[in-house]
C-alpha cells in the first residue's frame, strides 16, 4: 500500500467515537446514569514522531519486497500513528489521512479483530466510519463496519471469520513463513474463543503439513500449539484419533527440523507504541487512574466477601469503562490483560444476568485483544 503525505479533501466524515461502544451499551442496559464528563488521557508519544515511524515501514517495505510481514509491520505503524492523532491531535488533517490509509489496509489485509495483535478494533472501526459516505472508499469501509458489527455479536463467526481471513492470506501470499504461521494461529484463537474442538482439529491439521515452517514457530504460538501436541500424543484427554496423529506428525518433523527457508519474515509486534499508562494519568468516565483501578477492584472485592453480589455490577462496569479508555491509548500496557481478567473474575461472584452479560464481552475482550496473554491462555485449561 503505498504511503504518501497527500492530504484527504473527503469532507463527509464523522468525528465521534464508535456509536458501539460497548459500555455504553452496557450502561444503558443497565440504567445507568453517567454523573462525570468523559476524560481523554492523552498518548505518551508525539504523533509526529508515530508519523515518522509509519514511513520508516513503508519504506523498508517497499525495499524488501512487501511480505505479509512487511505489510504488517506497516499496518501496526500506521495504526499506531492514526490512535496517536485520535487521541491527541484530532483536528489536524493527517487524521483524516490516516484513517483512509487504515481502510484500505484493512481491506487488503483481510483485518480480523482475532488475528490481530495490535489491539487496536476499535480505531479500524472508526476509521471506516469515518469514510461509509466517501465515492472512493465508502464501500470498502461499509464492507468493514458490517463484519466488525456482525462478528462483535457471534462469537462463533469472529472465529470462522479469523480462519477465513487467515486463509485469504495464505492465498494471496503463498509461501509465506508469517502467512503459514497465521493459519495455524487463526485456528488456536479461534478454539480458545469458542472452545470448539473443531478448529483445534484443523489447527493440528495445518501445523502436520509439509510446508508448515514447524522451525520459525514463534515463542508466543509455540507456548500454545506444543503442549497441546504433547498432550495430544500421550494420550491426553478429549483429542480425537485424527488429532493425535497429527501430533505424532508435528513432533516428528519439529524433532527433524534444522532449519526450513524463510519467505517472510515473523512479525514482532513489540517495537511501536510500547508504552505504559503514567501513574497520574486519569481514564474514563470515572477518572479513574491505574492506581484507582486497582483499588477499585480491591474495594469491589471487599463488598463482594461482604456479600453484596449484583449491587456490585454498576461499579464494575466503570472499572470496564475506565480500563477500555486506557486500552485504546495504551494498547500494550502489560497490565491490562491481568486487570480485564481480574474484572472478568469478580464479575463471575457477581451472581446476576447483567454481570454474566457483561462476564462474556469481557472475555472476548481479553481473548481478541490479548490472546498471547497468560490470562488469555488460562481459559483453555480451565
Amino acid at each position: 500500500m503505498r504511503f504518501s503525505r497527500t492530504r484527504s479533501t473527503t469532507s463527509s466524515t464523522t468525528r465521534r467515537l464508535p456509536i458501539r461502544n460497548l459500555i455504553a451499551a452496557l450502561v444503558a442496559a443497565l440504567g445507568i446514569g453517567l454523573p462525570f464528563v468523559p476524560a481523554r488521557a492523552a498518548i505518551d508519544i508525539d504523533p509526529d514522531k508515530l508519523y515518522r515511524q509509519m514511513k520508516v515501514a513503508y519504506d523498508k517495505g517497499a525495499a524488501a519486497g512487501w511480505h505479509l510481514g512487511d505489510q504488517d509491520d506497516y499496518f501496526s505503524a500506521v495504526l499506531d500513528a492514526g490512535r496517536g492523532y485520535e487521541l491527541r491531535r484530532r483536528d489536524d488533517p493527517q487524521d483524516l489521512e490516516i484513517k483512509g490509509v487504515t481502510v484500505d489496509l484493512a481491506t487488503l489485509l483481510s483485518y480480523d479483530p482475532l488475528i490481530s495483535n495490535d489491539a487496536a478494533e476499535w480505531y479500524i472501526r472508526l476509521a471506516a466510519e469515518s469514510f461509509v459516505n466517501d465515492p472512493q472508499r465508502g464501500a470498502a469501509a461499509r464492507a468493514l463496519v458490517a463484519k466488525l458489527d456482525a462478528e462483535d455479536a457471534d462469537v462463533a463467526l469472529l472465529a470462522h471469520d479469523a480462519d477465513a481471513d487467515a486463509t485469504a492470506l495464505s492465498i494471496a501470499y503463498p509461501g509465506d513463513v508469517q502467512a503459514l504461521l497465521g493459519q495455524v494461529d487463526a485456528d488456536l484463537r479461534a478454539y480458545n474463543l469458542t472452545q470448539d474442538a473443531r478448529w483445534r482439529a484443523l489447527a493440528l491439521q495445518r501445523a502436520a503439513q509439509p510446508a508448515f515452517p514447524i522451525g520459525s514457530v514463534p515463542q508466543d504460538l509455540g507456548r500454545v500449539l506444543f503442549p497441546m501436541v504433547d498432550s495430544a500424543r500421550n494420550a491426553g484427554p478429549g483429542y480425537a484419533e485424527d488429532e493425535r496423529e497429527a501430533a505424532r506428525v508435528i513432533a516428528s518433523h519439529r524433532a527433524s527440523v534444522h532449519g526450513l527457508p524463510m519467505i517472510g519474515h515473523v512479525v514482532a509486534h513489540d517495537t511501536f507504541l510500547v508504552i505504559t499508562a503514567p501513574a497520574d494519568e486519569y481514564f474514563g468516565h470515572t477518572r479513574l487512574s491505574p492506581i484507582g483501578v486497582h483499588n477499585e477492584l480491591t474495594r469491589i472485592g471487599k463488598y463482594l466477601d461482604a456479600g453484596w453480589g449484583g449491587q456490585m455490577t454498576k461499579d464494575t462496569v466503570y472499572v470496564i469503562d475506565s480500563l477500555d479508555d486506557w486500552q485504546h491509548q495504551y494498547p500494550r500496557d502489560y497490565e491490562l490483560p491481568r486487570l480485564y481478567k481480574r474484572v472478568f473474575d469478580l464479575l463471575g461472584r457477581e451472581n446476576s444476568p447483567q454481570a454474566k452479560q457483561v462476564q462474556k464481552d469481557v472475555r472476548r475482550t481479553l481473548l481478541v485483544n490479548y490472546p498471547n496473554s497468560n490470562e488469555a491462555r488460562d481459559f483453555l485449561s480451565s
